[in-house]
C-alpha cells in the first residue's frame, strides 16, 4: 500500500482505495466500478469520487438536492475549477 492512499470500507463490505486526506461520511457507497458516493448527513452533501488511473477514488464534486418552490433542485458543484456549477431540474411524478 502506498503511504499517500487508504483502504476504506463501503456500506456493503467493499473496499475501496482513496487517497490518505479522505475523511469517509455515515454512508460510502460503491456506485459502479468507476464511481463512489460518500453521503454526509449533517451537510446533506453527496461527495462524488471517481476512480482514476491509478484505482484511487479522487473527488470530483458535491451532489446537493434542496427543495425550492414546491419542486427538487438538483446542483453538482464540480471540484475541477474549468468547472463551473451545474443545476439540474427534476421531473416531480405526476400526483393524479
Amino acid at each position: 500500500m502506498r503511504k499517500d492512499t487508504q483502504i476504506v470500507e463501503t456500506a456493503v463490505g467493499t473496499w475501496l482505495r482513496f487517497p490518505g486526506s479522505f475523511k469517509k461520511h455515515q454512508c460510502l457507497v460503491e456506485l459502479s466500478d468507476q464511481l463512489s458516493l460518500d453521503i454526509n448527513l449533517k451537510s446533506g452533501l453527496v461527495h462524488v469520487h471517481q476512480k482514476d488511473g491509478n484505482d484511487v477514488f479522487q473527488h470530483v464534486g458535491d451532489l446537493c438536492l434542496s427543495p425550492t418552490g414546491g419542486q427538487l433542485q438538483l446542483s453538482f458543484v464540480s471540484s475541477q475549477p474549468q468547472d463551473s456549477r451545474k443545476e439540474l431540474p427534476l421531473a416531480q411524478p405526476d400526483a393524479s
